[in-house]
């Protein structure tokens, strides 16, 4: 009786792909799992590289006599570089993601730096120096939109320095 109302409710086309699933419903799960898996695991790659990435510039601040943890951002960022080449290479798996995309990307220097900024790196190294758990470290993935509006700001501070 209730599958009788549940077709009459989804109407031709949607009875057509009941049936369509039910008699392929194993492949399709199947197919379904293997994307999810293969994007969760692109994710943890890039997780992967992010945390890397924090703890090698955690140890260069505190190696570096210019710099310790008190010291301001600006100041770390320009006594201590980012290796970004490294934290690539060091990952196996390869492609990641962002835990938002639909499509995994080549894992590359430039696709690890369209998803992390440096100013996150920075922050993160300077927790866990501070005493963070390096395993609580995320990436935040921001918007195309956010990153838009933080270029427009930074822009806009510039002109206003260079006017005033």
């Amino acid at each position: 009786m209730v599958r009788g109302f549940v077709e009459q409710i989804l109407g031709k086309w949607g009875r057509e792909l009941l049936y369509y699933y039910e008699a392929n419903a194993l492949t399709i799960n199947l197919l379904v799992l293997a994307y999810g898996t293969l994007m969760i695991m692109c994710w943890l790659t890039l997780t992967r590289i992010y945390r890397h990435l924090v703890i090698m510039v955690a140890k260069e601040i505190h190696l570096n006599n210019k710099v310790s943890k008190d010291s301001t951002q600006k100041n770390i960022r320009k006594a201590v570089k980012i290796p970004w080449e490294t934290a690539v290479e060091a990952a196996r798996f390869p492609l990641i993601s962002s835990q938002s995309a639909l499509w995994p990307a080549r894992k590359s220097v430039a696709a690890v730096q369209k998803l992390v900024t440096p100013d996150e790196v920075y922050a993160h190294a300077i927790a866990v120096l501070n005493g963070e758990n390096p395993r609580k470290v995320f990436p935040r993935f921001k918007s195309a939109l956010e990153k838009e509006k933080e270029k427009a700001k930074a822009e806009e501070k510039k002109s206003k320095k260079q006017t005033g």
